[in-house]
């Protein structure tokens, strides 16, 4: 049995509840979302906590883009 990224608010036990535009984008990278998947539920916490340390709209928009693209291609974003 597979599971997928959780995606909502309220208390998710297995990891950080993902912000909506992230989830939006994940849904349209299938790579990328399998590689969060696989992350611990640290791992998952880095890649949230990166696009939430955003300060603008703008910023979170690109930090959306840029965790996509990095876990497309097989690594974690900069936290």
């Amino acid at each position: 049995m597979t599971h997928s990224p959780f995606i909502g608010t309220g208390h998710n036990p297995e990891g950080p509840d993902l912000p909506l535009g992230f989830g939006m984008r994940l849904a349209q990278e299938p790579a990328a979302m399998e590689a969060f998947g696989r992350l611990d539920a640290d791992g998952k916490a880095r890649v949230v906590g990166y696009i939430q340390g955003s300060h603008s709209g703008e910023e979170a928009e690109n930090r959306v883009e840029s965790a996509v693209t990095a876990l497309r291609d097989g690594n974690i974003p900069d936290a």
